[in-house]
């Protein structure tokens, strides 16, 4: 009797909420209407987003995905760097973004890193 409920308690221990694995949360990768300059930017975080496999799932072509990274344009900031603008999207919650970057590839793979954490303030109403 006392083995079934040990065996009960690791079931029930496995199920509870801390213990449970994050869902993949689907995403799009997409220039904006009429984008200038974003095609590189596109490609790589695409790509680094992809590769979090534990937190993304890529959305599929005609699938709605829960998260949007609207890129808009690549533009010189005032100091010389370049700019990325976009938006990120999820639900009805936009929240629109400027990035300075110097390499593009580190860059999208440090935003990639970051996308989980700016999604989930986004869904608690952290905008």
């Amino acid at each position: 009797m006392s083995l079934a409920l040990l065996a009960l308690a690791t079931i029930l221990a496995a199920q509870t909420p801390g213990a449970a694995k994050a869902v993949p949360m689907s995403v799009r990768v997409e220039p904006g209407q009429g984008a200038q300059g974003v095609a590189e930017w596109t490609r790589e975080l695409h790509s680094a987003v992809a590769a979090r496999k534990d937190e993304f799932r890529v959305a599929k072509p005609g699938e709605t995905a829960e998260l949007v990274v609207r890129l808009d344009s690549v533009r010189p900031g005032s100091d010389g760097t370049p700019r990325l603008s976009g938006a990120l999207l999820l639900g009805g919650v936009k929240r629109p973004f400027t990035y300075g970057f110097s390499n593009v590839r580190a860059e999208a793979e440090k935003l990639a890193r970051n996308l989980r954490k700016l999604a989930e303030q986004m869904k608690a109403g952290g905008k």
